[in-house]
């Protein structure tokens, strides 16, 4: 009899003390729910994003958005595609778009790929491009495509702007382009996690003027990137991995530049909720930010364990202390009362 009492004490202990460790949906998420962007595929896994802000309306919409869909890591459908806001939560395709901008020809699971899609406005021709990434492990190379559009709804057909024709060379990784100065810039990640920042006159021809290691806390390895500009110079966001094997797993950093070219020591802004089961519980993935208003806007990609993906938005005036965010991007009053915080 005393045997049965201890075993039934032991069990109740275990479920006292288990329930103590179940991971607290409530307490740890960065933004709870995923946005809303749905892809020409029907799926709602976002990845790459790349955000763009302008002063007032271009073309309807005050803020772009360039992304690649990323179901279950299909890479198969991972092709640029754009969608519009003009508040920030709410991103559809404009009418007469049609996504995605290419289809990535021959794709093989892989070896043959579209990626890291990017948006740069030119404001004296009025121009938006949409660049993006392709690797083609069949013949090793990596190619930095361009579409062009001064609408947002009809694009130009595509042209090369970088090409590697041996990717253990040279790599073009999440390229990260800004028109700037009356100059096209670009920072891109090489191989080993080098930084490397190149010019060009026209956004097509490229020329490489240096290249640096980000610097983090710990021992890490850049992987993908965003730089804007802003009145402190330049700002990156980054996420680096410690091996390989964890490039799935990684944090997003935050690091700037006053000249582009030697930056300081990358830090932590952005977790996985790896104690949750949240969307966004295995790691941060490429990242993009604006800075208005006083108010930096973090639309960050996120992948679950199940290798779902998403993008997910954080905000704040200090970069290193951005707002969780709790709204169902499903429920409109929900979405409606973020507007209304994002507002003021």
């Amino acid at each position: 009899m005393k045997s049965t009492k201890k075993i039934a004490i032991a069990i109740i202990l275990i479920l006292i003390f288990g329930l103590c460790f179940i991971p607290s949906e409530k307490d740890d998420y960065n933004c709870k729910y995923k946005l809303e962007i749905i892809s020409a595929y029907g799926d709602n896994q976002a990845y790459h994003p790349k955000v763009l802000s302008f002063p007032e309306k271009w073309n309807g919409y005050k803020y772009w958005m360039a992304y690649t869909p990323y179901p279950g890591g299909d890479d198969s459908k991972e092709n640029p595609h754009i969608v519009a806001s003009n508040d920030l939560v709410t991103w559809v395709t404009p009418v007469g778009l049609t996504n995605p901008l290419d289809d990535g020809g021959e794709t093989i699971h892989l070896k043959r790929y579209n990626s890291d899609t990017h948006l740069v406005y030119q404001p004296k021709t009025n121009t938006l491009y949409c660049y993006w990434r392709y690797v083609d492990d069949v013949e090793n190379r990596a190619i930095i495509y361009r579409l062009e559009t001064k609408d947002g709804i009809h694009w130009s057909n595509k042209q090369v702007t970088a090409n590697s024709k041996n990717r253990k060379e040279k790599d073009y990784v999440s390229p990260a382009i800004l028109y700037d100065d009356s100059v096209y810039k670009m920072w891109y990640v090489d191989k080993d996690g080098i930084i490397r920042y190149a010019l060009s006159d026209n956004g097509i021809n490229w020329k490489d003027i240096s290249s640096t290691k980000i610097q983090y806390e710990t021992k890490l390895q850049s992987w993908h990137i965003d730089v804007i500009k802003t009145q402190k110079g330049y700002e990156m966001l980054v996420v680096a991995f410690n091996k390989w094997k964890n490039h799935n797993d990684m944090n997003l950093y935050y690091t700037s530049s006053t000249d582009g070219l030697q930056w300081n020591t990358a830090k932590v802004i952005i977790r996985p909720t790896t104690k949750s089961r949240h969307w966004d519980n295995k790691g941060i993935y490429r990242s993009s930010f604006i800075y208005e208003n006083g108010k930096y806007y973090v639309f960050y990609g996120g992948t679950s364990k199940k290798y779902e993906h998403g993008i997910g938005l954080m905000y704040g005036e200090d970069i290193f202390h951005l707002k969780r965010v709790d709204t169902n991007f499903k429920n409109k009053s929900a979405v409606n009362s973020l507007k209304r915080k994002l507002e003021t």
